[in-house]
């Protein structure tokens, strides 16, 4: 396809049938060629990110409103308490997840998976890699870890170029001549700049790439003849897979659609994702957020079945159901699932593939501009959530109740409350001896103030559970990722008690975000790529 060509239509898809099995190559290759007609972008300021930032800031200073609202100084503390340890739970909970999913990936990646399907399955899986800045250097170690799949002759390697990308024809025929003989096949699709009414993201490049690829497929008799499954890949630039990756994933949806699992078309495959890619090298925000991140996957995100992110897989059946991706949407992950939902109108099952998933965190060439690309990354996630949300709601008529209550509790507890509420919420609850300055428990000791048990619970536990996540770290570093990280004891305890502090200054980056999209609306949805500086340089493993 190119700009002159593209055939936009009313709606995201043809009919289709009912059955997945009645989706024909000959309706596949229809929908790939066909892209939704879109609405002008909603530049007003008046957008359902208003009622997230208002819900947001009603929350973090509940310990101080509360009091005048109820009256009463006892359900002040009895709410605040209540809150506090309920987050208490969700690290404990997220920590139990961690290490049930470690010992998982322990089995997931010695064991041989290709021993539980034939060798001449008619399977191929899509890799859609967008590309548009990203330095040439990750770029080669992502493909490196591709190339090194032990089921590399079964990718399609999809190297979806944005038309803006520099020296565009040197790169291609660099990865050409170095990796051409790797993988079933090369694409490298060009997406167009400035088709009317896209945003400029990964979403629209990933929609277009993917297309691309299935139109490559089915076009040619004798592809479709040894193609009967195809499944899809994305990723970031960034990315290093384990060798087992497409294994695992392989031996998995053939397992479920041998079992005949209704809902193998409605799922989701997720890898944990760790960023322990010369994370040692990191400023302490950087590594502590990297650090969060990882546990939050594992601990969080795949066991609750909030949302993919970053890199995921899923069945093409489910990204023609779906349309693809909304070349509208900021933040590809969360509104890919959205998107499925709309299009199979059910709920879409994120489940956990049991390798490990190495992602680059933000990086600069000096300490301070470690933190400004960490400050910039941020930044960008808050408004790609608040924007999510935004989506989200104007979508609601569209999803499915029950599907959409549950997504909307998790995505708020998750996103809103965990994420950028939680370091702020007890950063507020010690207003709480102001606003009741004479306020005594009776059941508590006398040489104890109400106060106290509110530090112990909203500072003193939840510090001690910081302290798991960098135990954490040097288990799954050593056992799952084999990473030698040089991170000396001393500097593990000082991040340790920079943990809170950091969290304190995430959440104000992403309270700042959802101001500044509430000011500029969808104009503050602009992709910058993230700094990447030590990513390309050699690790030291053991």
């Amino acid at each position: 396809m190119d700009t002159e060509t593209v055939l936009r239509t009313a709606s995201v898809t043809e009919s289709l049938p009912s059955n997945d099995d009645a989706l024909t190559s000959s309706i596949i290759l229809r929908n790939a060629r066909r892209l939704k007609r879109l609405k002008p972008l909603n530049f007003s300021l008046l957008r359902w990110n208003l009622l997230w930032l208002f819900v947001i800031l009603v929350f973090i200073t509940l310990p101080i409103w509360f009091r005048f609202a109820s009256q009463s100084c006892h359900a002040t503390f009895y709410t605040i308490s209540g809150v506090l340890l309920w987050l208490d739970l969700v690290w404990f909970l997220a920590i139990i997840f961690t290490i049930s999913t470690l010992v998982q990936l322990k089995y997931g990646m010695s064991t041989d998976h290709k021993q539980t399907y034939s060798s001449d399955v008619p399977l191929i899986h899509l890799l859609i890699l967008t590309i548009y800045k990203d330095e040439m250097g990750v770029v080669c170690r992502t493909l490196d870890s591709l190339a090194e799949q032990t089921e590399a002759k079964r990718i399609v390697l999809v190297i979806a170029w944005e038309s803006r990308t520099p020296d565009r024809e040197e790169r291609t025929e660099l990865i050409r001549q170095r990796y051409n003989d790797k993988f079933f096949h090369i694409l490298f699709p060009v997406h167009p700049y400035g088709l009317e009414n896209e945003v400029a993201s990964k979403a629209a490049n990933a929609n277009w790439g993917l297309r691309e690829a299935v139109y490559f497929i089915m076009k040619d008799e004798e592809r479709r003849r040894i193609v009967e499954h195809v499944m899809v890949t994305t990723c970031d630039a960034d990315t290093l897979f384990h060798s087992r990756y497409f294994e695992a994933l392989t031996a998995d949806y053939l397992r479920r659609v041998k079992e005949k699992d209704p809902a193998v078309h409605r799922t989701i495959w997720q890898a944990p994702l760790f960023y322990n890619w010369n994370l040692d090298q990191n400023s302490f925000p950087v590594r502590i957020t990297g650090l969060l991140r990882t546990l939050m996957t594992m601990g969080l995100l795949i066991p609750y079945n909030v949302n993919p992110m970053s890199c995921f897989s899923f069945s093409l059946t489910l990204a023609v159901r779906g349309g693809y991706w909304h070349p509208q949407i900021f933040m590809d992950d969360v509104g890919y699932l959205l998107t499925m939902m709309i299009g199979t109108q059910k709920r879409i099952h994120i489940r956990l593939l049991p390798v490990p998933v190495r992602s680059g965190p933000t990086s600069g060439d000096t300490w301070f501009n470690d933190v400004k690309e960490w400050y910039i990354q941020v930044r960008r996630w808050g408004i790609g959530t608040a924007d999510n949300f935004h989506y989200f709601a104007v979508k609601v008529p569209r999803l499915p109740i029950i599907a959409s209550v549950i997504f909307s509790i998790g995505y708020f507890l998750y996103y809103g409350v965990i994420l950028c509420s939680a370091s702020l919420f007890n950063v507020s609850s010690g207003f709480f001896p102001l606003v009741c300055p004479n306020f005594r428990l009776e059941w508590l000791p006398k040489q104890f103030e109400a106060y106290h048990v509110l530090i112990l619970i909203g500072i003193l536990i939840p510090q001690l559970l910081y302290g798991a996540l960098f135990i954490l770290d040097a288990v799954w570093c050593r056992w799952t990722l084999n990473v030698k990280e040089d991170i000396f004891f001393l500097r593990n305890i000082l991040h340790w008690i920079l943990t809170p502090f950091t969290l304190i200054a995430l959440s104000l980056i992403q309270l700042w975000s959802y101001i500044v999209l509430a000011a500029l609306g969808k104009r503050a949805c602009i992709h910058r790529v993230a700094g990447k500086a030590t990513l390309a340089q050699l690790e030291s493993n053991p």
